[in-house]
């Protein structure tokens, strides 16, 4: 089995994501003997960000690629190698004004790329994801309670746009554990880490 780790808080302490991240991962490889790990830490370190040469690149077939074509995504090359490799996927994704951070939207515009990550047939318009077989889970804590069900939970879209973007490219199987209220007082902060490591202790034996 092999889990790739993607880190998208720009703090390196006291990240709730990356803290919970590394206990599920630690109790993961205690289920898991034989799991190969891979850590991209787009937080700390963001890809870059697309650019006109970028896009002209991505659109230009392989074989007609200038050589600054293709410098210009290798990048981008590398970041699709790794989800290809990769059969579970534990993306932590602190909620950033209502979405996800710009580091990982610069990741995810690095990734989700016609016939890379997805396929597009002008005859049918319609979309093919390419990333099959794998599984995501996403940590995502929250200042407030944003989850289904709850007053604010339209104002979510940082669950809805990762759901839409990782199904786009093919990965389906995704689940998200919330860790809402950290903005509360330190006993509901608490009380929602307890039951969001329960649920990651859960999911590191069977998922």
């Amino acid at each position: 089995m092999k889990l790739l780790e993607i880190q998208s808080s720009v703090r390196a302490c006291g990240s709730i994501s990356r803290r919970l991240s590394d206990e599920f991962i630690q109790a993961w490889s205690t289920a898991h003997s034989k799991t190969q790990q891979k850590k991209r830490d787009v937080g700390i370190n963001p890809p870059t960000h697309p650019t006109e040469l970028w896009t002209k690149a991505n659109y230009t077939l392989p074989k007609e690629r200038s050589h600054l074509m293709a410098s210009v995504l290798t990048e981008s090359e590398i970041l699709i190698e790794e989800l290809l490799w990769a059969d579970r996927i534990l993306l932590g994704v602190p909620m950033y004004n209502f979405s996800v951070p710009s580091t990982l939207k610069a990741y995810l515009d690095n990734v989700v790329r016609i016939n890379r990550t997805f396929t597009f047939d002008p005859a049918t318009y319609t979309f093919q994801g390419l990333i099959q077989g794998k599984k995501a889970l996403i940590i995502t804590p929250s200042a407030g309670n944003f989850v289904v069900g709850t007053p604010l939970a339209e104002m979510n879209f940082c669950d809805t746009y990762l759901r839409s973007v990782l199904g786009f490219i093919g990965i389906t199987d995704v689940t998200v554990v919330p860790v809402p209220e950290q903005f509360m007082s330190n006993e509901i902060r608490q009380q929602e880490m307890t039951m969001a490591r329960t649920k990651l202790m859960k999911i590191a034996t069977d998922w």
